[in-house]
């Protein structure tokens, strides 16, 4: 009886754990959503530029913030849709696995999404930075250099903002050693079930009931 009480509290427990783990799981692929859509919305944006670079073969245009726009908005395309790939292969096959994979599969997809999310961030972070970049560069293919170097020094404070602001909300929200939650201690803590608590309390019925053994 003991041993089936035993068992039966590990089921709870790990029953309860897995609910915690599917909260995690919903959180990020919630988050890889809304990433994944401003991503395709930027390298929409990038098109745009390489679309708009074919009505600027005139000679009177300079070459070099030509050449910088279109090696620009390839880099930008090209992380974005980075991004979107990365994500839809993540959201796809990791819950997937947390669905239909062995016992454990959910925390190991949740702790592989969480390491996944910094190449993540990082090619998202790239993706939006040459986006700055190309319309800085198509200032000064659409305007007059003095207005092209007012809107590039605005383009170039407005990036720097972006990075040293990620980074600071990044430094306020993240988590340090040992704060974040652990689920692996739970199990741990809880006593282990096996054949033997079974036997036994075979051993114990049968002795209790002076008929088992004739049966």
């Amino acid at each position: 009886m003991l041993a089936a009480d035993k068992l039966l509290l590990r089921s709870h427990v790990k029953q309860n754990l897995i609910s915690l783990r599917e909260k995690e799981l919903n959180l990020f692929n919630s988050n890889f959503s809304a990433v994944a859509t401003q991503a395709a919305l930027l390298a929409g944006f990038s098109m745009a530029f390489l679309e708009m670079s074919v009505h600027l073969q005139n000679p009177e245009f300079h070459p070099i913030p030509r050449g910088l726009l279109h090696v620009f908005s390839t880099i930008s395309i090209c992380a974005n849709v980075f991004v979107v790939s990365l994500i839809t292969f993540v959201s796809v096959w990791g819950s997937g696995k947390a669905l239909r994979g062995r016992d454990g599969s959910m925390g190991k997809v949740v702790e592989g999404m969480n390491t996944e999310r910094w190449l993540i961030f990082r090619c998202f972070g790239v993706g939006l930075l040459s986006l700055l970049l190309g319309v800085a560069c198509s200032t000064w293919l659409l305007m007059n250099p003095v207005v092209a170097g007012g809107c590039t020094a605005i383009i170039l404070f407005t990036a720097f903002q972006l990075v040293s602001n990620a980074m600071r909300i990044f430094t306020k929200f993240e988590l340090k050693q040992g704060e974040a939650v652990k689920f692996n201690d739970f199990l741990k803590a809880l006593p282990k079930a096996d054949e033997r608590d079974f036997e036994e309390d075979e051993d114990e019925e049968s002795m209790l009931d002076p008929n088992a053994s004739a049966i």
